[in-house]
């Protein structure tokens, strides 16, 4: 530094005039003066980081001296500051400082969340055996699919947990299930869902004809034509919802088998695979026909259908194609997955590609 620094030149004159409530000793004032010429020059930095920068520089003895006026210099200066007038409105004749108004806080709108990975169809799930023993893979691996279909089969994507001994049967377009296997052979025995088309005025009867779709278009008017299904029965219905959505469920029996052909027609899925009536009707198993539990879901996008084999004793199937003898309680120990399957259902946005 040198002494015609203009900063120098201020402080020189304001030691000089300051008394303060409580006057710098002479030794401070002569210390400052004296450290003035040799204190280092650093470069120019601005306001307070100059005097500090000063500070760092000084030696030990006269520290306290540069300290002290730089601590009045800030007093100083910070007292014209907040008698300038900026910011300030004047109420009754006093001066009164106006706040600064809090800047309004922006918050960054949360990202939307990338769309989660569909889970795979029934169709591609990884193949297993179906049980220890078996040397083929014709079920499905444990884990959550949905089911078959290019987007616009179903009213809604559907999901299905699948546990160990299950696989696909897969009976046209939008018509899918899964029935257990687990060593026994295929079985036909499972939960079914399918879209709603026309409806047959009778399973067993084609020359009755069909119930227009757009006379089925509520879970209450579709559950009224199948309970008038001639030579079935059909107990109360009762409100359900899935997954938010609402509908009716009921349990409906063939009661005279001998009328049905085949399998039966319950009518059409809404991209037109005929649907069938198994396995409450199949005439050449006498003896072995349950009652099916029928879930009808309004998705907002139309009518889903699910329909479970929620008994213990063998189907048709176990006993006409798997070589089993009729037993009363032959999948009782398969009911437990069955309830965890149509617990784990749930209904989402459709998806948009197959």
């Amino acid at each position: 530094m040198n002494h015609n620094d203009d900063f120098i030149g201020q402080l020189e004159d304001y030691l000089a005039t300051f008394d303060g409530v409580t006057a710098l000793p002479d030794r401070v004032r002569d210390a400052i003066r004296a450290e003035l010429p040799s204190a280092r020059q650093v470069g120019p930095r601005p306001g307070p980081e100059r005097v500090f920068t000063m500070l760092s520089n000084a030696s030990t003895g006269p520290r306290l001296g540069l300290a002290a006026a730089a601590l009045v210099v800030a007093v100083v200066l910070g007292a014209a500051y907040l008698n300038n007038g900026n910011d300030a409105s004047r109420v009754g004749g006093e001066a009164t400082s106006t706040p600064s108004p809090t800047p309004a806080q922006t918050i960054a709108p949360t990202p939307a969340p990338s769309a989660a990975a569909q889970p795979l169809e029934l169709g591609v799930a990884p193949p297993v055996p179906c049980a220890a023993s078996d040397t083929s893979a014709g079920c499905l691996a444990p884990g959550t699919y949905r089911l078959t279909g290019a987007a616009g089969v179903w009213p809604a994507m559907v999901t299905v947990a699948v546990p160990a001994g299950w696989f696909e049967w897969f009976g046209g377009t939008g018509w899918d299930a899964v029935l257990v296997d687990k060593g026994r052979g295929a079985s036909g025995w499972g939960v079914m869902f399918y879209t709603v088309g026309d409806v047959a005025r009778d399973p067993c009867d084609s020359n009755k004809g069909s119930v227009p779709a757009a006379q089925v278009e509520t879970p209450e008017k579709l559950a009224d034509a199948m309970a008038a299904w001639p030579h079935f029965t059909a107990t109360a219905r009762q409100p359900i919802t899935l997954d938010g959505h609402s509908g009716v469920t009921f349990r409906l029996t063939a009661s005279n088998k001998s009328t049905c052909t085949g399998n039966g027609t319950a009518g059409q899925s809404k991209s037109g695979a005929i649907v069938d009536a198994w396995p409450m009707v199949r005439v050449n198993d006498p003896g072995t026909h349950g009652p099916v539990t029928v879930e009808i879901v309004d998705t907002g996008n139309g009518l889903l259908v699910i329909r479970a084999t929620d008994f213990p004793q063998t189907s048709p199937f176990d006993v006409s194609s798997s070589g089993h003898s009729p037993d009363p309680t032959f999948h009782a120990g398969d009911q437990a997955d069955l309830h965890a399957i149509l617990d784990s259902i749930r209904l989402s946005v459709p998806p948009a590609s197959s």
